[in-house]
C-alpha cells in the first residue's frame, strides 16, 4: 500500500486543482442572463454541470450537451424540465417500438412525424439520409431550438455550429471569449466580438492553477484546455488587425503570465517582435518557455503535449542561439514523444516542421511513413 500510495498520489491529487472550476466559471460568465448554451460532450459539460448542480453558480444558464441530444429521453427532458424551446411534442420526441426485424429485434421511432422546418419535410426525429448527407438528430434539434427561440434568449456554442445547417448557423457564430455567440446581425465580418473578448480575458476570467506545475495533468486535460490558448491569440490577431498594437500586447502578455505553457502563444508573440525589429526579447521569452515546459513535464512525464512542444522550444531556442546542440535536442525531444505515440496528429506535424526546416527529408520520409501506418491518417 505505502509503493502504491506514493506511486499514484500525484496523478490522483486534486488539492491544488483549481483549473476545471475555474474553465467551467469562464465559460458560464461567458454567457449572458439566461442563455441556452451548447456543448459538445463530457469535458466541457461536466465542470458546468458541477458549478450548476452541485455548487448553484449560474442555474439561469441552460447547459445543452450535443452527444446526449441524440437520444430521445435527453431531448424531452430539455423541453419538459430545463424550459428549452422547442417545437416538437413528446409524441414526436420520445422513441417507441413501431414493428420488429426477422430476428425479433425491435425497431424504434417516435409516435408522430415533426416539421423539420429547415429542410421543408416531413420526418422521424431519427437520424437519416438528406440529400447525400447523414443528419443526426442533435442537428434537427439545434435548428429546432435557434428557430424556436426566434432570439428571445441568447445562445451559445462551446464549439463551432456544425457546417452543414440550412439556417447557416457558422455565418452567424461570433467568437466572444471562449465560447462563440450566435448574433442575428453580427457585429462585424471577422465575427469577433474584439471587445468583450478583451473584457473577458482582461478583467472577468479566472486562471487559477493554470500556471502551477504541481497539478497534474493529463494529455486529455491539457486537450481541453487548450481553448484558452486558440482564441487568446485570436484576440492578439484581431486586435492587431484593427490596428489596436496596445492592446493586443496586453492581452498577448496576459496569456504568457496565466496560461505559460501553451507554446503558439510564444510563437505568435515572437513573429509579431521580429517584425517590429524588437528581437532582443525573443531569447529570453523561448528560455521562459522552455523551463515552463520543462517544469511541466518533471512533474506530468507522460503528457506527449508537454514532451513534443518541449522539443519545440530546444528547436526554436537551439536556433536563436545558433545552437545546432540544442536544436538537435530538440528533434530527439520531438521524435521521442512521436514514437511514443505516431498516431498523434500534432505531434506529426511539428516533427515534420522541424525536419524541413533542416532540410532532413529522408528522415521526414520515414517519419510520414510511420504515421501513415495509421489508416486514419493516410490522406
Amino acid at each position: 500500500p505505502a509503493v502504491t500510495f506514493a506511486h499514484n498520489f500525484h496523478v490522483n491529487d486534486r488539492s491544488k486543482n483549481q483549473i476545471v472550476w475555474h474553465y467551467a466559471r469562464n465559460l458560464l460568465d461567458t454567457c449572458e442572463q439566461d442563455a441556452i448554451l451548447f456543448t459538445s460532450g463530457d469535458n466541457d459539460t461536466f465542470p458546468l454541470w458541477a458549478l450548476q448542480e452541485a455548487y448553484g453558480y449560474r442555474m439561469d444558464v441552460r447547459v445543452v450537451n450535443l452527444s446526449l441530444l441524440n437520444t430521445d429521453w435527453y431531448v424531452e427532458q430539455m423541453k419538459r424540465q430545463f424550459n428549452v424551446p422547442m417545437s416538437l411534442t413528446a409524441e414526436q420526441i420520445l422513441w417507441e417500438e413501431y414493428d420488429r426485424t426477422d430476428d425479433g429485434i425491435p425497431l424504434l421511432r417516435p409516435k408522430e412525424m415533426f416539421n423539420d422546418r429547415p429542410r421543408r419535410r416531413r420526418a422521424y426525429l431519427q437520424a437519416g439520409a438528406w440529400e447525400n448527407r447523414m443528419v443526426r438528430v442533435q442537428d434537427m434539434i439545434v435548428d429546432d431550438i435557434v428557430i424556436e427561440n426566434n432570439w428571445r434568449y441568447p445562445i451559445y456554442f462551446s464549439s463551432m455550429p456544425y457546417a452543414e445547417s440550412p439556417l447557416r448557423l457558422r455565418e452567424r457564430a461570433t467568437t466572444v471569449g471562449q465560447l462563440f455567440r450566435l448574433d442575428r446581425e453580427p457585429p462585424n465580418q471577422r465575427l469577433f466580438d474584439t471587445d468583450k473578448t478583451f473584457d473577458l480575458y482582461m478583467n472577468k476570467y479566472r486562471y487559477d492553477g493554470f500556471a502551477n506545475s504541481d497539478v497534474y495533468r493529463d494529455e486529455n486535460a491539457t486537450g481541453v484546455f487548450v481553448g484558452v490558448g486558440i482564441n487568446g491569440i485570436r484576440l492578439f490577431e484581431d486586435l492587431r488587425q484593427i490596428g489596436d498594437t496596445t492592446r493586443a500586447i496586453q492581452a498577448m502578455e496576459k496569456l504568457l503570465a496565466v496560461y505559460p505553457e501553451y507554446w503558439q502563444a510564444y510563437a505568435f508573440y515572437s513573429d509579431y517582435l521580429s517584425q517590429t525589429k524588437d528581437s532582443g526579447k525573443l531569447i529570453p521569452l523561448y528560455q521562459q518557455l522552455h523551463d515552463t515546459l520543462t517544469s511541466f513535464l518533471k512533474t506530468n512525464p507522460d503528457n506527449l503535449f508537454y514532451m513534443q512542444d518541449l522539443g519545440m522550444a530546444k528547436f526554436e531556442l537551439g536556433r536563436l542561439k545558433s545552437d545546432p546542440t540544442l536544436q538537435e535536442e530538440g528533434v530527439r525531444t520531438i521524435r521521442e514523444a512521436f514514437n511514443l505515440n505516431a498516431n498523434n496528429n500534432y505531434c506529426f506535424r511539428k516533427l515534420a516542421s522541424v525536419l524541413t526546416q533542416l532540410g532532413r527529408y529522408q528522415e521526414l520520409n520515414a517519419a510520414a511513413k510511420q504515421f501513415s501506418n495509421y489508416k486514419q491518417n493516410l490522406e
